[in-house]
């Protein structure tokens, strides 16, 4: 299926209503746009951090109290 949209004078288009259910994007999404060639262009929704949650292992587990004393005895407030 194609879709067809239009830009603005400011340069920004909407991305049809179709191709947001089929990216499963929603309002304040954020995406990617990647150029290729021949002058196409490759959108990716950014994925959201907690659609991360668990896909990272930690080597080593660490205690947050410890931690934090060591950031305030090591780095400066702001």
């Amino acid at each position: 299926m194609t879709y067809q949209t239009t830009i603005t004078r400011k340069g920004q288009m909407t991305i049809p209503k179709g191709l947001r259910e089929f990216l499963g994007l929603q309002l304040g999404n954020r995406v990617i746009l990647e150029p290729e060639k021949p002058r196409r262009v490759k959108i990716t929704p950014v994925p959201s951090l907690g659609s991360l949650a668990g896909t990272f292992r930690v080597k080593r587990p660490r205690n947050p109290v410890a931690l934090r004393k060591h950031m305030e005895r090591h780095y400066k407030r702001i």
